[in-house]
């Protein structure tokens, strides 16, 4: 179900821009509510819940972008997670970057710094160093979507979620889909935000790695399939991805304390990859 929350917005504050901000919820606490309600009276705000009737994040955002699309006054989209806790301008400060950003690239999607809320440690790739360019900005060949901007035009030209992946890859998916297109997307040092991935972690041989919840690991390697088979995903990550999905069939029943029943979903996405 959409929800709009009523928003006036202030001309000084946004001048001839105009901000919706898109949060999806799930079985949210009253803080979360209470965030989100905040949010609404500051911007164009649409919630869409998925705790009774859970589509996945794709077709939630799926839904709160074609609102959206429809309101020819708004040209940015911010997109929040339910527990994400922002600052009462971080939707105007991002998508004020974005357009500073976007005076030299084809940007298509803008991502904050983000940090582990646990331990206050920025997320980076081990593999992949980061490349300032002269305007600040950080080129990342997927970024996820929470706190992330992008506009109207973008949507457009770009489309929507792929609906079918559910939950997981969803933002990485429609990166690469941007970039097939010439378009760029990135995050930038002057915004952060504190994000939480995963249930928790472990130290694996001097690796943190993340742990879902179960049911997440038949998405992960059910799209992994999936997405291995598409030539704009980029090589590396389906080289890299598929030797990490490898490599948690052998140790996480040995290692991970849900393991046995993590490794039984992680089988069952495989197959329902190969048999659609």
């Amino acid at each position: 179900m959409v929800l709009e929350k009523s928003v006036t917005f202030a001309v000084h504050m946004i001048e001839s821009r105009q901000i919706a901000v898109i949060i999806v919820l799930y079985h949210p606490s009253e803080e979360d509510e209470e965030f989100v309600d905040h949010i609404g009276e500051l911007y164009h705000t649409v919630v869409i819940d998925n705790s009774t009737d859970n589509k996945g994040i794709a077709e939630a955002q799926n839904q709160g972008v074609q609102h959206v699309l429809d309101q020819k006054e708004i040209t940015h989209v911010v997109f929040l997670d339910q527990d994400s806790r922002v600052a009462d301008d971080y939707p105007l400060a991002i998508a004020q970057e974005f357009d500073r950003i976007a005076q030299s690239k084809r940007l298509s999607m803008l991502g904050p710094s983000v940090e582990n809320s646990e331990t206050g440690k920025e997320y980076k790739s081990v593999i992949h160093k980061d490349q300032f360019t002269d305007m600040g900005f950080i080129p990342r060949r997927e970024i996820i979507s929470s706190g992330s901007c992008t506009t109207t035009g973008c949507l457009k030209d770009i489309g929507l979620n792929d609906a079918r992946l559910f939950i997981d890859y969803v933002d990485f998916e429609w990166c690469w889909r941007a970039n097939s297109k010439g378009y760029v997307c990135g995050i930038t040092p002057h915004l952060g935000i504190s994000h939480h991935v995963g249930r928790k972690t472990i130290d694996v041989f001097g690796y943190l790695i993340i742990i879902s919840a179960p049911a997440r690991y038949f998405y992960q390697f059910r799209n992994y399939v999936w997405l291995a088979r598409r030539k704009y995903v980029p090589l590396q990550w389906k080289m890299a991805t598929g030797m990490k999905c490898a490599a948690r069939l052998v140790y996480f029943p040995l290692l991970v304390s849900s393991g046995v029943e993590c490794w039984k979903h992680m089988v069952k996405g495989i197959f329902a990859g190969l048999r659609e």
